[in-house]
């Protein structure tokens, strides 16, 4: 039996989506599952939303390979880096790689000669987020350096938004270099399939991002990402997080008024208190400093966390709570009865947002679908 896991929830993945082709049309939707899927299990998600989405987006060449070994039949683009020693393997797997550097190209060109094959390739451009990519200025003449070479095939133009959830006139200043760049290729001579910039949150909020495709991350798990548009005509989505977390009590003990609880003393009893041990940690991917500020449901009520927040054990204060059993149900993320824990209620508690609360809980915790 296991005592803490993870459910995913099909039928919120599958609207997620819905809601996202109900947006933005036509436009193609790469579902991106990178770093187990922003925690919610790369396994799990890829099949259940394999028929229903376009492409696959990952960030390393050995999460494409494991999305090949699954048996996904998805083109997967490699958006970010991979091990040279891959790049055989990779395009043997017909597995789309971004490229930035002229060094890239030569090394992708003799491994598609060695393979007879074309390797495709996105060209990746930095257009303010001063991380990976090519300068606009230098585009042209990487384009030039790919165009030269018979074994590759130029699928795609992209870049990435830094502040499209928060900073409307910096978003439109990369929009406006990526456009820039478009039209300089293509006055060029050049033809470019698939040009793509927007993530969740600018697919949802600036219409001119979409362009052939866009990339939905976190609105694919059903967390919100656009958080301050001033834009009012926009149309949201209707998410459903996909995600919860769940453990079993594997312990429950009354102490008396005064007793301290957990590592440094930090929380002391006010009164009789009636305390529940949870098998999750920092380990597990709960956070430390919810210590002594967090809440756990337990029978459906908002039980608080007392002392410090362990390394696999935590400690809740249940004494509002009549009846409490070991191996009964606790949520840490999500529903029970008319209560909710969401991802974001624990990211404004330690500081932080509800990408990293949920892509830092352990991979080895089972995740389990749902319907």
């Amino acid at each position: 039996m296991a005592l803490t896991w993870i459910e995913i929830s099909k039928s919120a993945l599958l609207n997620n989506i819905a809601e996202y082709r109900r947006i933005v049309g036509r436009v193609k939707l790469m579902a991106i599952v990178k770093s187990n899927a922003y925690g919610h299990g790369i396994d799990t998600t890829a099949e259940v939303i394999n028929e229903n989405i376009d492409w696959f987006g990952v960030v390393n060449g050995a999460e494409a390979i494991h999305l090949r070994d699954l048996g996904i039949n998805k083109p997967i683009l490699v958006l970010s880096y991979y091990d040279e020693d891959l790049i055989l393997e990779l395009i043997r797997k017909n597995i789309s790689l971004a490229v930035y550097d002229t060094a890239m190209v030569n090394k992708i060109d003799s491994a598609a000669r060695k393979l007879n094959t074309k390797a495709r390739i996105h060209l990746k451009v930095d257009t303010g987020t001063t991380r990976l990519g090519v300068f606009p200025v230098d585009l042209v003449a990487l384009t030039e350096e790919v165009k030269k070479r018979s074994n590759l095939e130029l699928e795609g133009l992209f870049s990435h938004l830094s502040s499209s959830e928060d900073n409307e006139e910096y978003t439109n200043l990369q929009l406006n270099k990526f456009q820039e760049v478009v039209r300089n290729l293509e006055q060029e001579g050049y033809r470019i399939p698939l040009k793509h910039i927007a993530c969740t949150a600018s697919a949802t909020a600036f219409i001119e991002s979409r362009f052939d495709l866009i990339r939905l991350g976190i609105g694919l798990y059903g967390l919100p990402s656009y958080k301050a548009s001033t834009r009012s005509k926009i149309k949201k989505p209707n998410l459903i997080p996909a995600l919860s977390w769940k453990a079993k009590i594997i312990q429950v003990k009354k102490v008396p008024k005064g007793t301290y609880v957990g590592y440094g003393c930090t929380y002391k009893t006010k009164r009789q208190s009636l305390i529940a041990v949870l098998p999750v940690g920092y380990f597990e991917g709960y956070d430390r400093k919810l210590s002594n500020s967090g809440e756990v449901l337990v029978s459906g009520k908002k039980c608080p966390v007392i002392g410090r927040v362990c390394m696999n054990l935590l400690m809740v204060d249940v004494t509002k709570v009549k009846d409490v059993k070991v191996y009964e149900e606790a949520v840490l993320v999500g529903k029970q009865g008319q209560n909710s824990m969401t991802a974001d209620d624990l990211a404004k508690k330690i500081g932080t947002i509800n990408y990293e609360v949920v892509a830092r809980i352990n991979p080895n915790i089972q995740r389990i679908l749902t319907q």
